[in-house]
């Protein structure tokens, strides 16, 4: 009985670990963009409203023309903040960018890859 006990055993775990760790694809692969990203009006008005309130006005630095898929300007040329968290909780696909606030308009920027995803008009 103890003989077919440790057989089953073997036969169990033998499978596991012939296949050996699972691939990580965080370790030092590329990571694949991100969808582009595609506010309602509805979504837009809740981020220029959420925005109004902070003190994070920055002013546009020469050369660089807000666009989608734009790069931003280094951190000391155009400050990005994380997104306030009550409009995170409420429009959750925002959780991954940052904005950066100008006198008509907010950007929300990729900070991985430190490009423009949207344009929102204030």
């Amino acid at each position: 009985m103890r003989l077919i006990l440790a057989l089953l055993a073997s036969l169990a775990v033998a499978p596991a670990a012939a296949q050996g760790p699972a691939p990580s694809d965080t370790v030092a692969g590329e990571v694949p963009p991100k969808p582009p990203l595609k506010l309602t009006d509805e979504q837009k008005t809740k981020v220029a409203q959420a925005i109004n309130g902070q003190d994070t006005l920055a002013k546009l630095p020469e050369g660089f023309a807000p666009a989608i898929g734009a790069r931003v300007p280094g951190e000391a040329k155009l400050p990005e903040y994380p997104l306030p968290r009550p409009l995170v909780y409420e429009v959750p696909v925002l959780k991954q960018y940052f904005y950066v606030q100008l006198d008509d308009q907010v950007l929300i920027v990729d900070p991985m890859t430190k490009t423009v995803a949207e344009i929102v008009k204030r």
